[in-house]
């Protein structure tokens, strides 16, 4: 299904006027835009910034860490997380030259209307909001001046303790930031009963879509001697997971990998709470993903542990890829399987 905001950024980029920095998180689709040198794109997304290298922009994938300069217009599809829309606004506003413009676009549902409001009003304008398919918008907001102030962004770039036993740090950016997961705290309750029934200790794990590396940080205290692999699409979640990992000294390689794209390791445990809060289907091609990559990341015989909504048919999904399948638990909405190789 076409994404009507994003497509209206695709058409404000084949309008060439001046330097454009694009800014591009979890939302890309096929065809791409044209790519232009007067266009660098910023992607905190591992998979985004492969299309686009493909497609020949220049991306920087890091953590929206713009540079010391100055543009003439910015365009952003709006993301899901508040906090990181307002750090991209106020980037943009203070880049932005006297005259540049900035183009957001997004749903209703989304903010976008409110964003481009308080985006304007912070450079002396008001924004030109165009209302197109569905419940999406794009909007033009002109700088006439230097930002008043900012938009709150919860202390965007820093690091920031979210617990305490244990300690662990996140921030905004990642899915879930401020909280332990709750399908993540189940598959952990059920891991002693795991461990217990493997013929040997495991030596070996994958993280596999590690966020901010909770489940690396509780299976260490089970399984402190092991080294570990914590992977996943997105730049900023593997700040946090290399902090946490480093807190706690725990032996651990963080790798930047689309569904662990790129590891040759091989491991006796794979951990996984797959991202199914993306909007994917339940029955959809991510779910198929992240079972190959835990399949193909497995030494002969090794274990995976997922933790699922209970409306996600892994168990289906696995049969002639993995061995077998268990359901360790089912409760709260969310299913623990185990799959052996």
């Amino acid at each position: 299904m076409k994404d009507s905001a994003l497509q209206a950024i695709y058409r404000e980029l084949e309008n060439s006027e001046g330097s454009t920095w694009w800014l591009v998180d979890e939302h890309l689709q096929t065809p791409l835009p044209r790519a232009s040198a007067d266009c660098p794109v910023w992607t905190n997304r591992c998979d985004s910034a492969a299309q686009l290298q493909q497609a020949g922009f220049i991306v920087t994938l890091n953590d929206f860490d713009l540079p010391q300069a100055s543009v003439d217009r910015v365009l952003y599809r709006v993301s899901k997380e508040k906090l990181l829309v307002h750090y991209l606004i106020n980037q943009s506003l203070a880049h932005l030259q006297i005259g540049g413009v900035l183009w957001l676009a997004g749903k209703k549902n989304e903010g976008l209307k409110t964003y481009a409001d308080k985006a304007a009003k912070l450079v002396g304008g008001k924004a030109e909001i165009k209302k197109l398919d569905g419940e999406a918008y794009l909007a033009r907001i002109e700088k006439y001046a230097e930002p008043s102030s900012n938009l709150p962004d919860g202390n965007y770039p820093q690091l920031q303790q979210i617990a305490d036993d244990p300690v662990l740090y996140s921030k905004p950016g990642i899915f879930g930031w401020q909280k332990i997961d709750r399908g993540s705290a189940l598959l952990i309750e059920q891991l002693p009963a795991f461990l217990q029934g493997l013929s040997r200790k495991p030596q070996t794990l994958l993280d596999l879509g590690c966020g901010y590396g909770y489940l690396s940080v509780m299976a260490a205290k089970a399984l402190p001697e092991a080294d570990y692999i914590l992977t996943d699409n997105n730049a900023t979640a593997l700040l946090a997971a290399e902090k946490n990992c480093a807190e706690h000294t725990i032996r651990a390689c963080c790798v930047l990998a689309d569904c662990a794209s790129g590891i040759t390791e091989k491991v006796d445990v794979v951990l996984c709470n797959p991202p199914f809060h993306q909007g994917f289907s339940v029955d959809g091609d991510l779910t198929d993903r992240f079972i190959a990559a835990a399949k193909q990341r497995l030494k002969p015989g090794g274990q995976a542990l997922f933790v699922v909504n209970q409306f996600i048919p892994l168990e289906r999904k696995a049969q002639g890829i993995f061995a077998s399948s268990e359901r360790l638990y089912e409760g709260e909405g969310f299913h623990i399987i185990q799959l052996t190789g």
